[in-house]
């Protein structure tokens, strides 16, 4: 199954090194809450299956997470957002996608423990989720799945 690692994954690094800066273990200020995000670890790990992701995506010109879906999320939803969206990268996007390569295997999961590790802190805030967060999500979790069963759309 090929997956749309390589328009969506580079755009939420992009998301968490703005939100934290380009620094090694800067935080991430939602409002009240502060989380740590070691972006350098981030996109080491990308960068080592970055090439083989792109050569495995048949779909390159299908964007999940658009720019315009990230500027649109009201100010007090980013945490709410962020965490949503880091759920669904470990619990969809990085169980499906299966790289050969044992050294991308490593970086996959690497990925996913960052994810995983951000949205413990992330639950601790107890973010506030409203309704149209919540329909974007769920949007994008169509349209992943839309393309995930029906690869050739």
């Amino acid at each position: 199954m090929k997956l749309l690692l390589s328009p969506t994954l580079p755009r939420l690094l992009f998301l968490l090194a703005c939100l934290s800066g380009c620094g090694l273990g800067h935080g991430i200020h939602l409002g009240t809450c502060s989380v740590t995000v070691h972006t350098h670890e981030l996109r080491k790990h990308y960068t080592e299956i970055r090439s083989s992701v792109i050569a495995a995506d048949s779909q390159m010109g299908v964007r999940l997470l658009r720019g315009d879906v990230m500027r649109n999320i009201q100010e007090g939803e980013y945490c709410c957002f962020l965490r949503l969206l880091l759920r669904f990268y470990v619990e969809r996007v990085f169980v499906s996608h299966g790289l050969s390569h044992p050294l991308h295997r490593r970086s996959t999961s690497a990925l996913a423990n960052s994810f995983l590790t951000i949205n413990k802190d992330l639950r601790q805030c107890h973010c506030h989720c409203g309704e149209d967060t919540r329909i974007k999500m769920d949007s994008l979790q169509a349209q992943f799945d839309k393309v995930t069963t029906h690869p050739d759309i």
